[in-house]
């Protein structure tokens, strides 16, 4: 528990007195950053013959934040369910579009971990050794270091999963729940090769370039919240976003817990005492959380109502 063997009183109490007007602005840059991501999806979208309503698309990205909070991941599906319920586009192709964005999202993320160990060598060489590499290279480990047994068990699992397959194609072919999967299968592979198809590849490039620098004003915009982190500049910010990413990426619910250990561990390397370090990520992961929370149900209430002409025309 991240709060254990804290000072409660404490930081309920830098809570109190945090200017609180300056995590209104990381909200005002945490909108910019969601309507930016709700325009990079329409342009994947584009390619495959749809063209969505930016409010629908802004509306089913919150809404799948929302989701997120609650069950990690199923967040990234329910958009694509609520955008196919009020723009009629294929949710298996949408998903496709979704694995662009996420192989996107964490080839920046690791990207940026780069800059920031060149900028910062010295204090986030070890640190991203022993929170991010260490316990990826340990996983790796545990698996390569089962014995031959283990191996041959995957390798005879691989050969039954094939025969099975294979007897499942020749049973099932040209049945409507064949046709059905291939047909799912294909929508999602268009979807993932939309990006190859994209008008304006720049205006992708640069849409994807914002919203990581409007996250990045998120993180430096919350430092002016209190006296003892409003010295830092955007190294320390561009640090703290990074493996803020990694908490919020970690599969529990919300990032609770994940984001507040790694934010507060990163300041602690900038000169930060734990108890502001912690009082810090608590605020931040806060600010974005009722974000998420107010604008996914406000997107959950307004959506049916904006589009209720469309939904009485389908139904007609």
């Amino acid at each position: 528990m991240v709060l254990r063997n804290q000072n409660i009183e404490e930081i309920k109490s830098k809570l109190r007195d945090a200017d609180w007007s300056w995590a209104v602005l990381a909200l005002f840059f945490g909108l910019l950053s969601n309507i930016l991501r709700a325009l990079r999806w329409n342009m994947l979208i584009l390619p495959l013959g749809y063209k969505p309503k930016l409010i629908n698309s802004f509306g089913a990205v919150m809404v799948g934040y929302m989701v997120n909070l609650a069950i990690p991941k199923l967040g990234e599906v329910w958009k694509c369910v609520i955008l196919n319920r009020y723009e009629k586009t294929p949710i298996n192709k949408l998903i496709g579009t979704i694995v662009v964005e996420r192989i996107i999202d964490v080839l920046t993320i690791f990207l940026l971990l780069g800059v920031v160990i060149i900028l910062e060598f010295d204090k986030m060489s070890s640190f991203s050794i022993e929170y991010v590499f260490k316990p990826m290279g340990v996983k790796f480990q545990n698996f390569i270091s089962q014995g031959p047994l283990f191996y041959a068990l995957i390798f005879v699992a691989i050969i039954i999963v094939a025969l099975l397959f294979s007897f499942l194609l020749s049973r099932f072919k040209g049945t409507k729940y064949f046709i059905k999967l291939k047909y799912m299968i294909r929508g999602f592979v268009s979807g993932i090769k939309a990006v190859g198809s994209l008008e304006n590849r720049n205006l992708f490039i640069l849409y994807s370039l914002l919203i990581w620098f409007l996250y990045l004003l998120m993180s430096y915009a919350c430092f002016f919240c209190f006296k003892e982190t409003s010295g830092l500049g955007f190294i320390a910010a561009l640090t703290v976003m990074v493996f803020g990413g990694f908490g919020w990426a970690a599969p529990v619910q919300g990032g609770v817990g994940s984001y507040h250990f790694f934010v507060t561990q990163t300041l602690i390397l900038f000169g930060i005492s734990e108890e502001n370090g912690l009082a810090y990520a608590i605020l931040s992961h806060a600010t974005q959380v009722f974000a998420m929370l107010c604008l996914g149900l406000i997107s959950l209430i307004m959506l049916p109502i904006i589009n209720r002409k469309r939904i009485v025309e389908i139904k007609n």
